[in-house]
This record gives C-alpha cells, structure tokens and sequence, in this order.
C-alpha cells in the first residue's frame, strides 16, 4: 500500500461579530460607552437601567437637583442624560451585530477560535468604509500648500498621534526631507488651520491656546482663559484654583468660571472629536473628560473604584413576563415570541459584555497601581516605573490586544487629585520629562541650558540621551529653547 501526502483542511481564525461587539465595548470611553447604554437601553424592551445618580469626577452620590457642586471634589455635577445622537464615534450599532451564542469564547481575552466557514455572517462587511481624519487633512493641506511642499504635509499629517498631536519635531522632519526648519514650520502652521481645532499642536497647551485663538476671532473668550494655559497650565491641571487665585491676586470663584470656560469651550485631544460618518461640527457642546478609574486612599492602602460600576444597574427581563412576572404574550404568537427571545438573549450578552468590560478594567487597574504605588503616593512623575502593556498582559494572562484596548482613552483620577490618561502610565518618556524640567526650572536665568548642555546633565544622573531626543521631549512640554526661555 502506497501513503501518499494528502492535502489537509485548513483553519482559519475567524473574527465574528460576538467578539467584535465585546472588544469594541472594552475599548470604548466613557462618553461612547454613555451613549450605547443609552441606545441599547432604547431598542431592547428586555434591558433595564437603573443609573444611580453620583458625581461623574470622583463617584459620590449625589442628592437633590442636578448641576451642584459635588461636596467631595467640588467639580460641576452634570446631567447624566445623553445627547440625542446615541451611536458612538464610528462604531457600528449593537443592533447590528448578531448575538447568538456561539463556542470556545474566551472570556478574558475577548475571543475564540472556529473552523472558518463560506456561509459564516462577516459583520465588518457592514462597516462603511469612511474617509479617515488623515485623508481629509491632507486633502485640504495639498490645497493650501505649494505642490512643492506635499512630502512636508505627508511628513506631518503621517507624524500624527491618536490623539492628533505632532508626534516628531519639526526639526526631525526638516532633517529627513533635507529642507529648511522654516520651511515646515510654515506647513505646520497651515496645518494647525484646519478642522478640528488645535490638530498638530505638540501638546496640550499649544493644543488649548490654538483653539482659544481662533475662537477668539468669533466670541471674546473669558478674560482669564489666555493666561491660566500660558502661564499656569500645571496648577490648573492639578486643580489648584487657590494657588492660582494668590499668584494672579483675584478672586478663587474668577478662576474657577475661567476653568468652568475652558473645560465647556475646549478640547485638549482634537482627534477625538472628529466623527468618520458626520461632517465636524467644532464645540457642538460641552466636552469633559472623565475618569474611568477612580485611586484613592482607603483604610487598607490604595484602592481601585470604577465609575462606571456604581453608576450602572442592568436588569434583564425573560421574554414573556413583566416585572410582577404576570404573562404578556400570547405564546401562540410564534413571531412576537421570537422576538422577545432575541431581545432577551441580546441584553444578557450585552450587559456580559459590560461585566466582562468592568472585569478587565479593574484586574489592569489594580495591577497598575499595584505596581506605581510610589509613584501615586509621591505623586511625581520621576518615580514612574517602567512598564509595558506586554508586560501586563503576561502577568494577568490576557492577551496584549485586549490591555491595549483596555487601557485605550481611559483615564485615572489620582489621589492627588489629578486626571491622568491610563496610557500614561505605559509612557517610559515621563519620568525623563519630570527630570528634564526641573533641570530648565532651576537654570541660572542668565544663562539658559543648550539642548546639548540638558542632554550632559541626564547623562552625568545616569539617563544617556541624545541632544536631539532632549530637543522633541522639551517640545513636547511646551518648553521653548534656550534663546526663547
């Protein structure tokens, strides 16, 4: 008998819809995560929510009318009620997505593996394919610019973080195109023209004083807007309203409308206010950002909360009873049974999802300060430890896909009182940063530090680091060079 290597049947991993809607539950913000609740809430007669009503900044419960002061941290309690458009930033409805049960999910790592099949439902085929934010900057760049300059808007728009910000100095660029450092910066200002406000900024603060220009243009902005992100944007991201009230001799309550003015008027991270399927209408509304994950200080150390957690209650509903149990339908009606069944099944899977959600997030969560605890004790960036979502992802067994989307514009608030985004604590770059401004804080004003001079002075502490790698994490703070300090 003759063996004969025969061809084998091949299997694929196949991406379906039960794991699409769970990783992109896991990832969504807190304002997306807002309006699919919202919606889901609408569309499924089987899902209850019961919202508890608590402050959005720190989670204590709030009582009496909404838009008070909470009593615990003194920020503005907003209306939990959603905006009219429920469906999320270029995510595909729930609806959309079939919610049959189906085999060998993994729970923790937001997927499985199935024999791929020709007659398999593919929900990414449902996704409209959307022009991207880069596409359209470029667009309109190229239109504004000389023909000459289009590798410059390429280098720039390309050089674009998620957040919308300039990720390489346009001294970088200018060397890898081999032209004139002027001759970017013009195209960088061309740029930093274009919808939504604030693109191509290299920080935050340019990213708000961008924005607060233009607007100005149109509306006279509060009087102390300007120099509370010029002058004080540190204080007034640590909340220090009083600090900054006795450094400029005005009143705390002027300083706090400003910070009430900034917070409803702008938005530090532009990229994230650009919708793929609407055209960009600028400030349609307040925009805030709120923490997912609440540090604090507990009787036993550090503990981990989420908002989230204690704002939501979901209840599901079988397919034929009502809430004393009394039956509704006809069960002769094979069609309204069905019905009710789908939705049935549809809301446990969802509000699974959701607890899957709030599982992965505090299991990351509490390693993260597990591991940073000097850091949040201390509260300075220099004591931030090394660390990598990889790394996180073998200590609790998860896959690095699922803490990347876990971690994905979600933010801490820090027992000192701060927001911080949770991908900060993956970023090796700012505890150099904390070092790098001191070192420019305490220079000799008459005799400010080169690039080349910092860059000596980490070395000689023990962090080797190129001139130029100290010229892109000063421009990243805001920071200007020795002849503009």
């Amino acid at each position: 008998m003759r063996l004969e290597p025969r061809p084998r049947p091949e299997q694929t991993v196949h991406v379906n819809a039960r794991l699409i809607t769970s990783s992109t539950i896991l990832q969504l913000s807190s304002d997306e995560l807002e309006r699919v609740v919202s919606q889901e809430q609408i569309e499924n007669p089987t899902l209850d929510v019961v919202e508890q009503r608590i402050c959005l900044f720190c989670g204590t419960a709030i009582y009496g009318q909404s838009g008070q002061l909470c009593s615990a941290c003194g920020q503005f309690a907003h209306s939990t009620q959603p905006p009219a458009e429920m469906t999320p930033y270029g995510c595909p409805t729930l609806t959309q997505w079939d919610y049959q049960q189906q085999s060998f999910y993994d729970i923790d790592n937001y997927g499985f593996v199935e024999v791929d099949r020709d007659d398999e439902y593919d929900p990414m085929a449902h996704i409209a394919t959307n022009e991207t934010l880069a596409e359209r900057l470029l667009q309109q760049l190229e239109a504004i610019v000389p023909p000459d300059d289009a590798a410059i808007a390429e280098q720039l728009v390309g050089n674009l973080n998620e957040r919308g910000y300039l990720d390489s100095s346009v001294a970088e660029i200018a060397t890898h195109l081999e032209v004139a450092v002027e001759h970017v910066e013009y195209v960088l200002k061309q740029l930093q023209t274009l919808e939504p406000l604030g693109i191509g900024a290299r920080n935050a603060k340019e990213c708000l004083l961008i924005q607060l220009e233009t607007l100005s243009e149109l509306n006279p902005p509060h009087p102390l807007a300007y120099t509370l992100i010029d002058q004080h944007f540190d204080l007034l991201g640590h909340n220090q309203f009083a600090k900054i009230a006795r450094k400029l001799k005005v009143s705390e309550q002027e300083v706090r409308q400003a910070n009430d003015y900034i917070r409803s008027t702008l938005h530090p991270f532009p990229a994230y206010v650009y919708r793929s399927d609407t055209s960009y209408a600028p400030y349609s509304g307040a925009t805030y950002i709120r923490p997912d994950i609440i540090i604090r200080r507990g009787e036993n150390g550090l503990e981990v909360d989420l908002i989230e957690e204690k704002r939501y209650h979901f209840q599901t509903r079988s397919s034929g009873n009502n809430h004393d149990g009394h039956h509704l339908l006809d069960l002769r009606d094979s069609e309204v049974q069905r019905y009710m069944n789908h939705h049935s099944d549809r809301a446990k899977f969802f509000v699974d999802c959701i607890q899957r959600r709030w599982r992965t997030l505090r299991r990351v969560a509490e390693l993260v300060v597990n591991y940073q605890r000097e850091f949040l004790e201390k509260g300075l960036r220099r004591y931030l430890r090394p660390l990598t979502r990889a790394e996180v992802a073998t200590r609790l067994n998860l896959d690095e896909g699922t803490i990347s989307r876990a971690t994905a514009n979600k933010y801490a608030h820090l027992p000192n009182g701060c927001l911080m985004p949770l991908a900060d604590f993956f970023d090796g770059s700012l505890s150099i940063k904390d070092i790098l401004r001191e070192l420019i804080q305490g220079e000799d004003p008459k005799r400010r530090l080169s690039d080349e001079e910092l860059a000596r002075l980490l070395t000689t502490q023990g962090i080797p680091m190129a001139r130029r790698t100290v010229t892109k994490y000063r421009e990243d703070m805001g920071i200007g060079s020795s002849r503009e300090r």
